[in-house]
């Protein structure tokens, strides 16, 4: 794993899809229940239906059921477990992640952000073919979970890595009295946006929305973001 700087930062004001790794309670939040689990056991899955059925409603519950089937929640099993114990990437996944990590986060040195804390494990088990990573918060509790496609090139994998990044350096510099758009577009100091990530000419890069232009390859970013 690559050094990373994670400074604290104040309580999450933007609840979402983050989940703790207390390892007294291994599970999953549910608006606010938890599913307590020990990995193998046979119970879970049918513990999980029970759980969904009281916070959705059996219409509700029917319904995702049709949708997902025992595939889906055997896969929602296994993420739980894996929630508790995550499984640490394979020499192979390891270097696709952090291939793709390696131009955002010379982007944001740049720009005067602090690195993520990226663990190259796997906490989730998803759908379709992708390398799972975790981006640890600084409490040591709370993370969010980042994925890059295998079935994509390169460019493409930075690229999508690129808006989850974006989201967690959004969170990061989430202040009341501070601009949170990174990176920001040098182009509109006076209207403050973030660049988009996009793939052209086979490159991934950062462009403005606004305009439909470049501004630089993703990796290369030169002039840093501006703070109050």
């Amino acid at each position: 794993m690559l050094p990373s700087v994670a400074p604290g930062r104040p309580d999450n004001p933007h609840p979402g899809p983050r989940r703790g790794n207390d390892d007294n309670a291994g599970g999953f939040t549910n608006g606010g229940g938890f599913i307590n689990h020990r990995p193998g056991d046979k119970r879970t899955a049918e513990t999980l239906r029970q759980h969904l059925r009281q916070t959705m409603g059996e219409d509700h519950f029917a319904l995702l059921q049709d949708s997902i089937g025992d595939d889906g929640f055997e896969r929602m099993q296994r993420s739980m477990n894996l929630s508790r114990n995550p499984r640490p990437l394979t020499d192979t996944e390891r270097a696709v992640l952090w291939r793709a990590a390696a131009p955002l986060l010379a982007d944001l040195a740049a720009s005067g952000m602090p690195l993520p804390d990226i663990r190259d494990e796997a906490h989730e088990e998803r759908q379709l073919s992708s390398v799972s990573g975790w981006v640890q918060e600084p409490d040591g509790v709370c993370g969010q979970g980042i994925s890059v496609m295998l079935d994509i090139q390169p460019e493409q994998q930075v690229a999508q890595l690129a808006e989850q990044i974006q989201e967690w350096a959004t969170d990061w510099q989430y202040d009341p009295g501070r601009p949170h758009h990174w990176p920001a577009c040098p182009q509109h100091p006076d209207a403050p946006h973030q660049l988009t990530a996009e793939v052209r000419d086979d490159r991934a890069v950062w462009t403005c929305w606004q305009s439909t232009q470049v501004i630089c390859p993703i990796g290369e970013l030169t002039t840093p973001s501006p703070r109050p």
